[in-house]
């Protein structure tokens, strides 16, 4: 099936030098480098954990071993996904590029500003959508890169969770709440943990909360839109759009992994104009491809605090 394009245009006079879209969500887990990408993984990726448990014992004369070391892992398969569109330049011609592709009725010119926004367009929808994959996405849903963080945490009993170590207050996170609910999550932090560099996920509203408060404290904020990681005590609170409201997770980057096969795939689009290459079809076809999968080492070293889920 075709890509669709609705056109709506009362064009007359001049246009604007640029065209705008739509605000797309910024993709912040991979841009801010929060969890380990491991590049280069087109088929698996295994995890490999190595544990040692003490064997000290009262001194004796002789050797006898004792203590354990377990080797186990776990494998990543990343899924290949694709987006396939195409659009005709016939469509074009009656919006604001007529000047841009010619005056021949053959359409052998592709608007380049148009292209050059569906372009931009497509990339920043690609982006959010990988992003929210990364934390939501589902292994049996169609185009989407396989189970999220958040879906494999919610399966893992052992990762420090509601009724796993945490008793979550059940409410949605606000101004008014978010230093409690900060406390509870860090609290859950374990000892050996916490003079390790943590990274301290937060939502957009817990981020904004926790803002909010600050400035009702009188403490002044920058005032820009530059990457911000807020400071709680020793720790940096960093704000990733891709989390549902009300979520907080406490974890090394060394424990969260992305694998793939080129981090380039997720910001590259194949364009081919099908008139250039002898198709003379008057369409302009578009590709992305790219694979992907998320996986942790250590579930009793990741805190994922869920405010909102209600005590049992």
């Amino acid at each position: 099936m075709a890509t669709t394009v609705s056109v709506s245009s009362n064009y007359a006079g001049k246009v604007a030098g640029e065209i705008i879209g739509k605000a797309f969500k910024e993709a912040d887990t991979l841009r801010l480098g929060v969890v380990t990408l491991a590049e280069n993984v087109n088929y698996k990726f295994n995890l490999r954990k190595v544990q040692y448990a003490d064997g000290t014992t009262d001194y004796a004369c002789g050797f006898t071993p004792a203590g354990t070391i377990t080797l186990s892992e776990k494998v990543i398969e990343p899924k290949k996904v694709k987006n396939d569109f195409d659009v005709c330049k016939e469509d074009f011609r009656q919006t604001w590029s007529e000047d841009s592709m010619g005056a021949s009725a053959s359409n052998p010119n592709a608007p380049a500003d148009i292209m050059e926004a569906i372009q931009m367009e497509v990339l920043a929808s690609q982006a959010e959508k990988l992003d929210d994959e990364i934390w939501n996405g589902t292994e049996a849903t169609d185009g989407e890169i396989g189970d999220g963080f958040i879906v494999q945490f919610a399966a893992d009993g052992n990762i420090i969770k509601a009724n796993n170590g945490i008793v979550p207050s059940g409410n949605a996170i606000t101004e008014a709440t978010v230093e409690a609910e900060l406390k509870l999550a860090l609290n859950a932090i374990p000892t050996a943990l916490r003079r390790k560099e943590m990274e301290i996920l937060v939502s957009s509203n817990v981020f904004q909360a926790y803002t909010f408060y600050l400035i009702s404290k009188g403490i002044a904020w920058n005032g820009t839109t530059d990457d911000k990681m807020a400071k709680f005590g020793k720790y940096d609170l960093v704000e990733i759009n891709g989390l549902p409201d009300d979520t907080i997770i406490c974890a090394e980057k060394k424990n969260l992994v992305f694998a793939t096969g080129l981090q380039s795939d997720h910001n590259e689009i194949s364009l081919v104009d099908e008139d250039e290459v002898g198709l003379l079809t008057g369409q302009v076809r578009g590709k992305i491809v790219y694979n992907g999968g998320v996986g942790y080492y250590n579930a009793d070293e990741i805190v994922w605090y869920l405010s909102t889920t209600a005590p049992v």
